[in-house]
């Protein structure tokens, strides 16, 4: 579902090669709408295991980072308009031989994205990045990642549908092409904090590239891997409740600091949650 993981696996390398139930309820059906409230505030969470294979040598690096994400919905072009602003990040990414940490300072700007009926997005701009930040905040991948497809339609239990996620451009001091093709499915419902929402449940594959420059090295990388999760969608209020996803990546790094070409594992875990209001 996300391409979060691929600066994060730049950032990590770069560190290392330095020092080395039941049926859902009815309409209004499973589609984006201006939702109630318009202002909510989600924090994203990833974590990242990899495994860099430089020729037999073989390192292991970790990374995490939290972005407390400010939203507020509008009518937009194709349907709603999200802007996203980064109220505060906290991120490192190291291993045994170095460590780096990146924060909200880095970020100038809000994310603002237009999402049609099915979810579809837009991006209407960008926030400035520093080179740090970028590493860790990849504002094509929130914007293309952080809600689902839907169907645009009212679905039953069992219903499944297939979209294509597919975008490129530049993001802070690189640029990334990424492409996942996704599976969803009507689990069911449950009940959160006295309200009914709706599980679906996700699967797939997902690919992507990056190069750029970080710590000062250039950089491209490509890795190809699966995607596994869930979603809990509030359709009485129109948005997201909460998300998770697994994915496991496979591929390859090349880096001016090397003289070859780096094996990659990347194991990741992301998790998007509505906090409460206050």
């Amino acid at each position: 579902m996300r391409s979060r993981a691929a600066a994060a696996i730049a950032a990590i390398a770069s560190i290392s090669l330095g020092a080395c139930g039941g049926g859902p309820p009815g309409p209004p059906g499973l589609a984006f709408r201006l939702p109630d409230p318009v202002v909510v505030t989600y924090v994203m969470a990833d974590t990242a295991l990899m495994d860099i294979d430089a020729e037999g040598q073989f390192m292991q690096a970790t990374m995490a980072s939290a972005v407390t994400l400010g939203t507020t919905f509008a009518r937009g072009p194709e349907g709603v308009q999200a802007t996203f602003e980064v109220k505060d990040l906290a991120a490192t990414v190291g291993n045994p031989m170095g460590s780096q940490s990146a924060d909200e300072s880095g970020i100038t700007g809000p994310l603002v994205v237009s999402y049609d009926r099915r979810g579809a997005a837009t991006v209407v701009s960008q926030p400035h990045l520093t080179e740090t930040a970028s590493q860790f905040y990849q504002p094509l991948s929130v914007a293309h990642g952080i809600f689902p497809r839907l169907p645009g339609r009212a679905a039953a239990l069992g219903d499944s549908w297939t979209d294509t996620i597919r975008y490129e451009g530049t993001q802070g001091s690189g640029s990334v092409n990424a492409l996942s093709v996704i599976t969803y499915a009507v689990a069911g419902d449950t009940m959160v904090d006295g309200r009914s929402l709706v599980k679906i449940t996700m699967k797939g594959t997902s690919e992507s590239s990056a190069r750029g420059v970080i710590t000062g090295m250039d950089f491209s990388q490509a890795v190809t891997g699966s995607v596994d999760g869930w979603v809990l969608w509030d359709q009485q209020r129109g948005f997201m409740v909460e998300s998770y996803a697994d994915s496991d990546a496979r591929g390859t790094m090349e880096v001016s600091a090397a003289p070859f070409p780096l094996g990659l594992r990347v194991k990741t875990q992301s998790r998007v949650k509505l906090q409460p209001a206050s």
